[in-house]
């Protein structure tokens, strides 16, 4: 029986549209002060470092063409560092200047997903995009709430 290499970026996709899901949920749960709910979603934002992490060993075992390592591995990064800032040390980061080098790995992370599914079917980009768009438009409801 062949493993087809297919089904890891099928993976990837579904982990980067779950991703972009559970975000607005979290972003909804945070201006309703559904701290329980948004912590407990975000352990499985963490949960995903394993898969991520063993889709993008699989590939360079594999070897896959360079985006099918590289350019998941901005998504791993970030969600190591949302493990180590809110789950390891607990730092309450979004009020600080780390806030700033954390966007910009998270909308890196984005971009680089939503290039990484178009580049492996062009319908999971699409989809991907969407989901973007709606975590971004969440985004832009919660800062008009007032809610960092």
């Amino acid at each position: 029986m062949k493993f087809d290499l297919g089904q890891l970026d099928l993976g990837l996709f579904l982990m980067a549209n779950l991703f972009n899901l559970l975000t607005t949920v979290i972003l909804l749960a945070r201006t309703r002060g559904m701290v329980q709910l948004e912590y407990n979603l975000g352990l499985i934002w963490v949960a995903m470092i394993a898969l991520v992490g063993a889709i993008i060993i699989l590939n360079y075992m594999n070897k896959r063409e360079w985006w099918t390592t590289i350019l998941p591995l901005f998504f791993l990064a970030f969600l190591v560092l949302e493990l180590v800032l809110d789950y390891i040390l607990k730092l309450n980061f979004r009020e600080t200047q780390l806030l700033w080098p954390y966007l910009t790995l998270f909308y890196v992370s984005q971009f680089t997903m939503i290039g990484f599914s178009f580049l492996a079917n062009k319908q999971y980009g699409y989809v991907t995009l969407v989901t973007y768009f709606i975590l971004l438009l969440t985004t832009l409801y919660v800062r008009m709430m007032g809610v960092p």
